[in-house]
């Protein structure tokens, strides 16, 4: 872990050295943990609550049909112009697993605090009800909206889950109680 943050941070100091940052006083930097705080099974409000400081919603499945499959802790915080972090939060990403025959696609979720957090500003938004959703192919097929303090982001790197799944899944999120986990 020691070795991630570390190769992060030289990392982070070279690309704030060698690339012109206009107005940009810091770097957005996250790590995912290793095995050490790594869920096999969901875990309840009280678990994250103690593991990560605030109590996201985790529900066991998402719209589609996709299953918790596995999560873990995660931590993101910005570097500073003299490359030190600051702004560190915990937050977590958890990977749900759809299977269809021989085949299988699969959405990571992570949550954070949402403070000081901006969405992109490149994303296509989506409304539903009072909620923005933010969704973007720049990288990954992503939507991303904050819901009362805690900012959620369906990812799917391999591009297979479309726009429709995850505006669905974001859906049932936003309507399940405060305090389903």
């Amino acid at each position: 872990m020691k070795r991630k943050i570390a190769l992060l941070l030289i990392t982070g100091i070279c690309l704030a050295n060698t690339v012109p940052c206009f107005a940009s006083p810091s770097m957005k930097v996250s790590v995912s943990s290793s095995e050490e705080n790594q869920y096999s099974t969901l875990p309840d409000g009280d678990t994250l609550q103690k593991d990560v400081g605030f109590r996201p919603k985790a529900p066991a499945s998402l719209a589609g049909g996709y299953l918790f499959g596995s999560g873990n802790i995660t931590e993101s915080f910005d570097l500073d112009s003299n490359g030190a972090p600051v702004n560190k939060q915990k937050g977590i990403s958890f990977k749900y697993i759809k299977k269809d025959n021989n085949t299988s696609k699969s959405v990571s979720l992570s949550a954070e605090p949402a403070s000081g957090q901006s969405l992109s500003s490149n994303a296509s938004v989506i409304k539903y009800g009072e909620t923005d959703l933010y969704y973007s192919t720049a990288e990954a097929n992503s939507l991303a909206w904050i819901d009362g303090d805690v900012r959620y982001i369906l990812m799917d790197i391999n591009k297979i889950v479309t726009r429709d799944e995850m505006v669905a899944m974001a859906e049932d999120m936003i309507d399940l109680g405060k305090d389903l986990h």
